[in-house]
This record gives structure tokens, sequence and C-alpha cells, in this order.
């Protein structure tokens, strides 16, 4: 194995665990929302605003300017920071003695998570050849899966032996130093390494124009709608999975937990990473694949879901003497089969934007992704939750998560469409302002 590939396998490993301690500190209140509930006496609407719009508010609008300093400056110094602030804050959120500080802290992790994965993406784009990236890319995002099973299972057991607090200060602190091994053990990849074409000099284009220039492109506009609908189904449900165990079909902090990170988190790393190597060997013949794989994906796990959201509580069956319910074995498929779509999203979009205009262009669909679906999806589900709890009580929680899948439908669709315009774009292209283009005109003329 050469020097060069040494190299970018070690910075794709140490920005995956960055990103897995990013994931741990954001899903870990998902797990500890029932004891905190119950408290802070709060509502499931106050609770998804915790967990989703007042995070994804900060997370994503910070994450612009974060994007833009990273396409002009150094991207690993700004995720080591980053790393460090959003660890910090997330051991604040274990001293806080109302839900007013709790939110105050939770809103210091966004802003330090906004600085994370942009600029993280953006070097692993820099260190790996096209063919590899989708496979890089999915190692990346496997971070979530991963992160997410610590926190179920991790932060699960320690509440329930020690309560919530010490569970927020044992996962926020090794944060701080794996910040330190990030720093001053890798190395900040060349801009635009293996791009066919010469990489543009000229100073990186600001926000509007590069939204601009994103939304004109058909392909574009559908990936950046469809990921919104696709998040605010899956973020929802991630949130709330753990909740509906225990209010629907009876199971412990503990083993809820531990069914969602065993079950759902494992699957879905599987998935993820078996779907990237399908999405490498198709797209290589055509890249259209980079978004059809991601609606077969959606379409494939939506039946599922809803098997898992609505099939009956009383269908149990036993395991090693304890009671496992039927709806897990629907949870499980779904999300082996549900877990495609995120690495190639990336990929394509990656795909579509110059070398020193992908951070933005990353954070603008992370912005999407998280204002929309972060934000919203949970919300929503409080929302729905309490609107429903009259005449279904504690299984409101089940019909509004069942609401919340419709946004798959949306998704499809959008990535379908995608697809069928994405072959014209492939190329990257630099986005240029209404400026540039007239003083363009003129010169011709």
């Amino acid at each position: 194995m050469s020097a060069l590939s040494t190299n970018r396998h070690y910075a794709l490993a140490v920005l995956t665990l960055v990103y897995v301690f990013n994931f741990v500190d954001r899903q870990l209140l998902a797990i500890l929302l029932e004891p905190i509930k119950q408290e802070f006496n709060a509502s499931d609407t106050a609770m998804g605003l915790l967990y989703g719009f007042s995070f994804a508010v900060f997370y994503a609008g910070l994450a612009i300017p974060v994007a833009r300093l990273a396409d002009r400056g150094h991207r690993r110094n700004i995720v080591a920071i980053a790393a460090a602030l959003w660890s910090g804050f997330t051991v604040l959120c274990g001293i806080a003695t109302n839900y007013w500080q709790l939110f105050l802290f939770r809103t210091g992790v966004a802003v330090g998570e906004a600085g994370g994965v942009p600029p993280s993406q953006s070097m692993i784009t820099d260190h790996y050849p096209p063919e590899q990236r989708s496979m890089a890319m999915a190692i990346f995002s496997s971070a979530t899966f991963i992160g997410s099973l610590v926190a179920f299972i991790g932060g699960a057991w320690i509440a329930e032996n020690y309560g919530w607090r010490l569970a927020f200060i044992v996962v926020g602190a090794p944060g701080i130093l794996l910040a330190l091994v990030l720093r001053y053990t890798t190395k900040e990849p060349e801009r635009g390494r293996w791009d066919a074409k010469q990489l543009d000099q000229s100073e990186p284009l600001g926000f509007m124009t590069t939204l601009n220039g994103m939304w004109r492109s058909d392909a574009m506009r559908f990936i950046l709608i469809g990921c919104a609908f696709a998040s605010m189904a899956g973020y929802a449900l991630g949130y709330w999975a753990p909740s509906f165990l225990i209010r629907v079909h009876g199971l412990s902090v503990v083993k809820a937990g531990a069914a969602v990170g065993i079950i759902g988190i494992t699957c879905g790393l599987i998935g993820s990473l078996a779907g990237a190597a399908v999405c490498d060997k198709l797209a290589k013949r055509n890249r259209q694949w980079l978004l059809y794989v991601p609606a077969l994906s959606l379409t494939l796990s939506l039946p599922l879901m809803l098997g898992f959201l609505l099939w009956p509580q009383a269908n149990t069956f036993a395991l090693s003497e304890m009671t496992i319910p039927v709806a897990l074995g629907w949870f499980a498929i779904a999300s082996l089969l549900g877990s495609w779509w995120a690495a190639p999203t990336y990929v394509a979009v990656q795909e579509v934007v110059p070398a020193n205009q992908r951070t933005l262009a990353c954070a603008i669909l992370l912005f999407m992704m998280n204002l929309f679906g972060f934000g919203l999806g949970p919300f929503l589900v409080g929302v729905l939750s309490d609107g429903f709890s009259s005449a279904h009580g504690d299984f409101s929680i089940r019909y509004a998560l069942a609401w919340m899948m419709s946004g798959y439908v949306i998704a499809i669709i959008c990535y379908w469409l995608a697809g069928r315009n994405f072959d014209s774009f492939v190329e990257p292209k630099p986005f240029v302002s209404t400026a540039d283009q007239e003083s363009a005109a003129v010169g011709v003329a």
C-alpha cells in the first residue's frame, strides 16, 4: 500500500471517528427523552423542539458561513475546533438544572457541530478518486449508525444505572481528546487533486450565488427537495423510535435502546456499506445510479417501516426468555434496505460543483436536510403526538410517526426526477454570479 493510500485511509478513519462522536452527542437525547421529560415535566412538543428545531436552526444556519471559511482556509483545523466545541457543550448538558438550561447547552452543541460534516466531506472528496468515493463516503456516513448505536445502548445503560446527567458527561469528554488527535496527526489534502479540469483558483462564490446555481440545475433542485423530505421522515423515526417502543410495546429504556441500536443501526450500517458497493459498480457505467439507488432504497423501505409502526403490539415471540415484538423484524429489514440513500447523494452533490465550492455545496445540502428534516421532523411528531393523545393516549406516537413517513413518497419522486436529469451535470462547472455573466457578455461583444 502506497504512502498516499495509507495517509488518506488514516485520515478517513479519524474523520469517521470524529463523526461518530458527533452523532453520539447529537443522538444521546433520543434515548434520554423519557427520563428528561419526566424530570422537567415537559410535553412531547417541547421535547421535539429541544431535539429538532432549536438544534437545527443553529446547526444549519451556521454551517453556511463555516463552509465558506473552509472553502478558503484549513478544513482540518476547522473540524478539530468544532469537535472540541460540541464535545464541551455536551458535557455541560449533564449539569443542566432545568429545561431552558438544557435548551441553551444543546444550542451550543449545534453551534459546534455546524463545523463538522461539510469540511470533512470536502476533505474526503479530495483524498479519494471518483471511483472510490461512494465507498469512502459510506464509511464516513457509517458514523451515524455507530454513533447512534453507542448513544442508544451506552447512554441507556448509564442513564438507568447512574442517571441521565452522567451519560452526557461520559460521552462528551472523549471528543475533546479526539479533536487534538485530528489536529496533530492528519494532513490537509490538496484541493481538486482528482479533478479532470484545472481547479478554479478564484475566490469561492457566496451563498446566494452558489445556491442559485444549484437551484437552476434540475438535478440539484430535486436532490435538495428529496433530501429534505427523506431526512424529515428519517430523523423523526430515529428520534422517537425508542419512545415508541417504550410506550407502545412496553420495553424498558435499556431494552428500547438495545432494540434500536443493535437491530436498526447494525442493519442500517450493513445496508449502507452494501448499497454503496453496489452503487459504485452501477455508477461506473452510468452516474445516474447515484440517484436511482436512493430512490430504490426509499421505495423498498417505506412499506416495511409502516409495518414496524402499525404491526399489532400483541404479536410477540420468545427469544432466550425475552419477549420480542414481531414489529422489530419489519424494522430490521427496513433499516437494511432503507440506508442506501445518503452516501450516493453526498457523492452526487460533490460531483456537480467545482472543488473550491464543494464545502459550501455540501453545507447547503445539509442546510436543507437539517433545517427541514432534523428541525421539523422530530418537532412535528411531537405536535402530532400531543394532538392525537386525547384519542389514542400513549399510542398517539404510533400514528404521528406513521403520518411522517409520507415524506418518503415525495423523496422517492424527487430522486427519480433528479436521476433523469443528472447525466448532463456530472462534469463540475463553476457557478458564476450575474455580474460575472454580464462582464463576460460585454467582453464577447
